[in-house]
């Protein structure tokens, strides 16, 4: 998969953390994602009607269509909270733009994902 990220001072340890688990999700890099979140992680994509669990991760990823090209267009870290977006290429020519938001469980520069909020458009 090709990825390409913003250019950004690397000294934000959150903005980091956001950015690699969007691109282990989108490579479906399941033991890097079960790294960066904690065993009580939810993941819910914005409009749909459904939350995929840290215990159900490898099953949800495995039906995703394979992404071709990542771009990360801007990332942002606050608090306790993250976001990343850009767009996503896939397999059969769709793409998508996507925004990913991250809470982490506190403001330490070393915190586990809680949750995150996917939204995407065509």
């Amino acid at each position: 998969m090709k990825t390409e990220v913003m250019f950004h001072c690397g000294n934000a340890p959150k903005m980091e953390r956001v950015i690699e688990l969007t691109i282990a999700l989108a490579k479906k890099d399941v033991n890097l994602v079960k790294l960066l979140v904690r065993e009580d992680f939810v993941w819910e994509t914005v409009g749909k009607d459904d939350e995929i669990s840290f215990d159900n991760l490898t099953q949800e990823l495995a039906m995703r269509p394979n992404v071709t090209a990542l771009k990360v267009d801007n990332a942002l870290s606050h608090g306790n909270v993250a976001m990343c977006e850009g767009t996503m290429l896939f397999e059969d020519g769709d793409l998508l733009y996507f925004c990913n938001v991250v809470k982490f469980v506190n403001t330490a520069k070393d915190a586990l994902i809680k949750e995150a909020h996917s939204y995407f458009i065509k």
